[in-house]
């Protein structure tokens, strides 16, 4: 990320719609999905689940590039249609992602992280009442309450149930089904469950995915030579964690993204979906680990095969296999889930015993 030239009076011009959120001491995050359309995070939540949706009529689409040239040039970087991905710190330490069109197509995302920096002490979080919903977890050695009732829907066949619960409870599944199986349409049908005040970042090479949500930023990677933007779903991922999603849709995972969506989920963003081309659970597991160990990791340990699929157990603990009934797509052939797996995990680190942490990309590799 590269900080942005203190002598910057036209950042200020810039991002002048913008000035009274970026003095507003109480502003931890502003971002715009859209022209006119901008989410805000308060320090306090204020009062409300999600972000703050404000409505800003200046903030046109010509507003949303003329900010991004401005910090790329204050930066000495260059935004554009080719390039349309952009990371920088502002003087004031706040950090500045922007994705331009047409890898945002809906007009252009930038999200503004603040430097806010409290000195708080415990008596301050027992006042705000932010410890009194901490919810006590089963120890190491046990299966959650959520877990447990995970299991009882799969046992009772309340399949519906299950994906509700799941989807509620945060855990990240995967897809998993041949050509033309539904995999996009019941992908769908799942996001709906995910609660309407939740951020939600999608990213596609083919726009198909529809969810409802309110706070939903739209990109789009460029597949081979066919985009002007020569932007691929793997810097597409990386520049998502920026934007500060609650959850990710990928609607495919088919080459050296695996990697990254798969750590984004470890690193804050649980209850993210895809999808991969793959006959049964096992045979999915088996694709994404190949997929992992095929996205040309640089400088860090590597992981055997049987260590990754380990990994993508507890990770993605849950998959949605999909095959046809009577000829027709979309029947829901099978579902993995093994809490055990998880339980095991938690054991293992418990005891010093968890798996190695998947390798990380180096700065040059995202590039």
């Amino acid at each position: 990320m590269t900080l942005v030239s203190r002598s910057s009076d036209l950042i200020d011009m810039a991002f002048a719609p913008l000035r009274s959120l970026l003095a507003a001491t109480d502003v931890i995050e502003i971002c715009i999905n859209e022209p006119e359309r901008v989410f805000v995070e308060y320090i306090s939540g204020n009062g409300q689940p999600g972000m703050v949706a404000l409505f800003l009529p200046e903030l046109t689409r010509e507003r949303i590039r003329f900010m991004a040239e401005r910090v790329a040039a204050a930066s000495h970087q260059f935004v554009n249609e080719e390039e349309p991905l952009l990371s920088a710190s502002l003087p004031d330490g706040s950090r500045v992602q922007v994705v331009l069109p047409p890898a945002a197509p809906d007009g252009g995302a930038i999200s503004i992280r603040k430097k806010v920096v409290q000195a708080l002490s415990l008596s301050h979080y027992v006042k705000a009442g932010s410890l009194l919903s901490a919810r006590v977890t089963a120890g190491a050695d046990e299966l959650t309450d959520d877990e447990h009732d995970l299991c009882r829907y799969l046992e009772d066949g309340a399949l519906d149930e299950f994906l509700h619960a799941a989807v509620r409870q945060r855990i990240s599944m995967i897809i998993s089904g041949g050509t033309g199986s539904g995999k996009t349409t019941l992908l769908n049908a799942v996001l709906q469950e995910i609660p309407s005040h939740e951020r939600i970042i999608t990213i596609e090479d083919t726009p198909e995915l529809t969810p409802p949500h309110g706070n939903h930023v739209r990109l789009v990677a460029s597949r081979g030579n066919q985009n002007i933007a020569r932007v691929d779903t793997r810097r597409l991922v990386e520049a998502s964690l920026r934007l500060r999603p609650d959850r990710l849709l990928l609607g495919e995972v088919r080459g050296g993204e695996a990697l990254d969506f798969l750590q984004a989920i470890n690193t804050g963003h649980p209850g993210s979906l895809s999808t991969v081309h793959a006959n049964s659970p096992r045979a999915a597991y088996e694709r994404l680990a190949m997929l992992v160990m095929q996205s040309g990791i640089g400088g860090g340990a590597s992981l055997s095969k049987a260590e990754i699929i380990d990994h993508l157990r507890v990770t993605l603990p849950i998959v949605i296999q999909l095959g046809r009934k009577n000829g027709a797509p979309g029947a829901v052939s099978e579902i993995f889930y093994d809490p055990y797996v998880r339980k095991r995990s938690r054991s293992d680190a418990a005891h010093g015993k968890g798996l190695p942490d998947f390798p990380r990309r180096s700065a040059k590799e995202v590039q």
